[in-house]
C-alpha cells in the first residue's frame, strides 16, 4: 500500500506541477509551481486515488472511479478557495492521468511477475524438447 501511496503522491506532484506550468509565467522558479493550490489538489487527489487503488483489482474501475476522484477533490477546492480554473476538467484530467498511470503500474508488475516465473520454469527444465 506504501508502493502505491508513494507512485499517487509522485505522480500527482507531476501531473499538478505540468498543469500549473500553463498558467504561470514562464519565469517562474519550480519551487514556485510546487507551492500551487492546483498542484496541492493533484497531491490529494493521488493519495486518495492510491488509497481506493490498492483496495481495488479492476483496472477499468480503477481508471473511472480516479476520475470521479480527481473532479470531487478539485470541487471540493474550488468551493474552500474560490480557486475557479474549470474544476471539473482539471480534475477529471488529473484524475484521468492518475488511474491511466495506475493501470500502467499494475500492468507492467503483472507482466514482469509472469516472466520472472517463466524464467524459473525455464531454468527447472521445463521447454527442453530436445
Amino acid at each position: 500500500m506504501i508502493q502505491k501511496i508513494i507512485i499517487g503522491v509522485l505522480a500527482g506532484t507531476a501531473i499538478g506541477m505540468f498543469m500549473s506550468s500553463f498558467f504561470l509565467p514562464t519565469d517562474t522558479p519550480i519551487f514556485g509551481i510546487f507551492w500551487t493550490k492546483i498542484t496541492s489538489t493533484a497531491i490529494i487527489t493521488g493519495f486518495v486515488t492510491s488509497i481506493y487503488a490498492h483496495f481495488s483489482k479492476s483496472k477499468l474501475q480503477v481508471f473511472l472511479i480516479s476520475i470521479f476522484i480527481g473532479i470531487i477533490v478539485f470541487y471540493i477546492k474550488y468551493w474552500i478557495t474560490g480557486h475557479h480554473f474549470d474544476p471539473g476538467i482539471m480534475g477529471a484530467f488529473t484524475g484521468a492521468l492518475l488511474g491511466g498511470t495506475y493501470a500502467v503500474v499494475r500492468k507492467l508488475t503483472s507482466s514482469f511477475r509472469v516472466y520472472k516465473r517463466l524464467e524459473t520454469l525455464r531454468k527447472k527444465g521445463f521447454n527442453n524438447y530436445y
